[in-house]
């Protein structure tokens, strides 16, 4: 037992070893970007009016602290709001269409079917039917997160192996205990997956319905620096999106590095 208990602290050991250095090798070349970014401005003389250098914008965020993050932390609360409220009914819904076949064959269908309809294109309606508020953002971010975890739940939960189900009813499982010992760890890979790609698409369809109507957030300050020719507001305001995107699907990624490998390296 001690033996295997080692054995399995070295493979996790090995493997946060593996992601710190992946995530060392992400920062080096995104800095090296960010250099040559720099020396192509400066060396270019290219005017701030045009592109700025990162260097400018960079500053930007700590000399603007009080018009950028406000507007950030408003950004982030409806992001946060309206991936829950799609990411939430997701699974569930993705579970009962896998054990119902009819859901499968009439809802299934119409879910896609609304899927292909772009979420952009809802925001004026939404804005007509709720107003200027939050309420809009929230709603097209969620629509727009709920499909892709859906999907990929639905994925999941049919890639159990049917040897599994047969085993676990061969020994007398209930439904839930079958559901909880083998179909959600199954899916939950993909689960996750899904989650820490629609959570960068919730950010920017939230900043997106901002440029649209809206007097706070990232997306209203981006569109307002444009018209006043801050370029470098601007891009401040989109590197604080990015790194608004990066942090919320780390945590993501976080999440599923303490509950999925510890279970995959235990077998």
């Amino acid at each position: 037992m001690s033996q295997r208990f080692r054995q399995l602290n070295s493979k996790v050991r090995r493997a946060s070893s593996m992601r710190l250095l992946h995530a060392m090798e992400t920062v080096i070349w995104f800095a090296a970007f960010l250099l040559v970014w720099q020396l192509v401005v400066v060396f270019g003389h290219v005017s701030d009016l045009v592109l700025p250098a990162p260097s400018d914008f960079l500053y930007r965020i700590y000399g603007s602290f009080n018009p950028i993050f406000p507007q950030a932390a408003s950004t982030a609360r409806l992001v946060v709001v309206g991936f829950l409220a799609g990411a939430l009914p997701a699974v569930p819904l993705a579970y009962a269409i896998v054990r119902v076949p009819i859901l499968q064959r009439t809802l299934y269908p119409f879910l896609i079917f609304l899927n292909v309809i772009p979420k952009i294109a809802l925001v004026p309606l939404l804005l007509v039917w709720f107003g200027f508020g939050g309420l809009p953002k929230i709603i097209v971010a969620a629509l727009l997160v709920f499909f892709p975890i859906m999907v990929d739940s639905i994925t999941g939960f049919k890639s159990l192996d049917p040897r599994l189900l047969h085993l676990s009813r061969s020994m007398g499982a209930s439904g839930l205990q079958t559901l909880w010992r083998f179909r959600l760890p199954t899916a939950l890979p993909y689960v996750l997956t899904g989650m820490k790609m629609s959570v960068v698409l919730a950010v920017t369809v939230v900043i997106v319905a901002e440029f649209v109507g809206s007097n706070q957030g990232l997306g209203y300050l981006i569109l307002r620096a444009t018209a006043n020719h801050d370029l470098g507001l601007a891009f401040a305001a989109l590197f604080v999106a990015a790194l608004l995107g990066l942090a919320l699907s780390l945590i993501i990624a976080i999440v599923e590095w303490m509950i999925i490998p510890v279970t995959n390296l235990q077998r």
